[in-house]
């Protein structure tokens, strides 16, 4: 059994591509639990827990794109370095 052998770019591409899909999720979650925050039939403490995890979806898509855009900034610098960029 031969293991692909990866470069340190490669893999930070995919983390990329894995939090730009963690973070759609997230916003579609969020924009779920947003519409259900609409709904005025709900209980008082069913709309609490709601916002809660209207809360926790934002923030985690939030985050997802912050972590999102430093590994693409990283990942220009790296490209840059390796063209010899930094001479």
């Amino acid at each position: 059994m031969s293991a692909q052998v990866r470069t340190i770019q490669e893999v930070a591409h995919d983390a990329l591509e894995d939090l730009e899909s963690a973070q759609i999720a997230l916003r579609k979650v969020e924009a779920v639990l947003y519409a259900a925050l609409a709904d005025k039939g709900t209980s008082q403490h069913v709309r609490n827990l709601v916002d809660v995890a209207w809360s926790l979806a934002a923030d985690g898509a939030n985050t997802a794109d912050c972590n999102r855009e430093q590994i693409a900034a990283a990942l220009v610098g790296c490209a840059a370095l390796a063209a010899g960029g930094d001479q």
